[in-house]
């Protein structure tokens, strides 16, 4: 029986020929990744172990990437400079604020790479299977991977979704990623699983469409994600890995499934997913005409190139409405730069935009707080009451498409009423 490049990803750590769903082993991970936000309660929980030394510190890559900032009134600012001095303490890869979000940080500076194990603090890291690497999020864990070099994981089940045809116009990979949350999200036909995205559909889509969706997998109830590595990939890599260091690690065409279902990409539409629950997703027309008070692009889903570019090409000869404030997170300083050389950033700003430093930021609520019944429509990942603000409040996810159309309309609108 033929194994899967997820099954083969973690034979590989564990040191075995093959693994089998349902197994629990004991894998050595290419690296470990985590953030600030938490570092606190990781480095108490050192202290009182009695531990202070990193096995690996070279692969340990530790990032700034929820509190871009740490303004007044806040404990953050002790979070980013004890972090800061025990990466270097440690000799641990340190990403500071302004680097990113740490999925942005693993792919673009090749720690995540075809066929690598990583071990993280967030499901939503599964982005870096888009170069054919493989995340699962142990939580608080990481820092006993971090010290001991391995850990334990249970090997998920393997899912199949086939991706054939390719987006209409004003249609985004967000809204491929909330359908299936909405068809799958209250089952439990994805839980414990890693979804292996494939078909021709996937060739139609940049390496930033895969990452969005990958980000997104988690919430439709999957542990992991991960898509084959082909030539938009490898041409993706190019200049930023060695090539004797890419080394995809395939699918067997005897591997076997435990589920598998297809989605044509040229039957999605645009989607809005309507609060308080992520399974809430709904074609753009059902609600559109909604009033909303701020917009937002940014997170682990949507705030890469494209996004951006996605934004601007809507935005030109066009103006945010006036009682909108418009918030842009670039997903890391490397999408920050290549936006600003461009015209992207100038495009985005002289229509009304805020941009901000890249990272989190408006995602989980660190900035842009709403006020009680104020509507919000964003790229975000989340929409529970209180998410952004006042639990009064209303937080609607759409595509960087739909969020600008909305941002210009004044309410909700459809994308592709905008487009030229």
């Amino acid at each position: 029986m033929g194994q899967t490049a997820a099954l083969k990803i973690i034979a590989k750590a564990a040191g075995r020929d093959r693994v089998e769903p349902g197994e629990y082993v004991d894998v050595t991970p290419d690296y470990t990744v985590c953030q600030e936000l938490s570092w606190a309660t990781r480095k108490a929980i050192l202290q009182k172990a009695g531990l202070d030394t990193l096995a690996r510190p070279d692969r340990t890559v530790m990032v700034v990437d929820h509190t871009t900032s740490a303004g007044m009134g806040t404990a953050y600012y002790q979070a980013h400079r004890e972090m800061k001095d025990f990466a270097a303490e440690q000799g641990a890869h340190f990403h500071g604020a302004g680097a990113g979000l740490r999925h942005q940080v693993m792919i673009e500076n090749g720690y995540a790479r075809p066929g690598a194990l990583i071990l993280s603090d967030e499901p939503n890291i599964a982005s870096v299977g888009a170069v054919g690497a493989l995340n699962f999020s142990v939580s608080t864990e990481v820092v006993v991977t971090q010290v001991f070099r391995s850990n334990w994981i249970s090997v998920p089940r393997q899912v199949r979704m086939r991706l054939d045809g390719a987006f209409q116009p004003g249609v985004m990979a967000r809204d491929l990623a909330q359908t299936i949350i909405r068809d799958f999200a209250e089952t439990d036909t994805l839980t414990q699983s890693c979804i292996e995205y494939s078909g021709p559909g996937v060739a139609s889509m940049s390496v930033d469409e895969r990452q969005s969706l990958l980000a997104c997998s988690y919430h439709s109830g999957a542990d992991t994600a991960i898509m084959p590595v082909d030539a938009v990939a490898l041409d993706w890599m190019k200049g930023r890995l060695p090539e004797d260091e890419i080394a995809p690690l395939h699918t067997d065409p005897a591997a076997v499934f435990d589920f598998e279902t297809a989605y044509d990409l040229a039957g999605i539409e645009p989607m809005v997913t309507v609060p308080p629950e992520l399974h809430l997703a709904r074609p753009v027309a059902e609600v559109a005409g909604k009033r909303v008070d701020q917009a937002a692009i940014g997170s682990c889903a949507n705030s890469r190139l494209s996004d951006l570019h996605a934004a601007a090409r809507l935005l030109r000869g066009r103006r945010i409405a006036p009682h909108v404030v418009f918030y842009v997170t670039p997903g890391s300083r490397e999408i920050y730069a290549r936006a600003a050389d461009d015209g992207t950033l100038a495009a985005l700003t002289e229509a009304g935009a805020v941009i901000l430093a890249p990272g989190c930021t408006t995602c989980w609520g660190y900035e842009g707080y709403l006020n009680p019944g104020e509507v919000q429509i964003s790229t975000h990942q989340m929409n529970y009451r209180g998410r952004n603000g006042s639990r009064e409040s209303l937080s609607y996810l759409a595509s960087p498409m739909t969020v600008t159309a909305s941002a210009i309309a004044g309410e909700i609108a459809d994308p592709r009423a905008y487009l030229d």
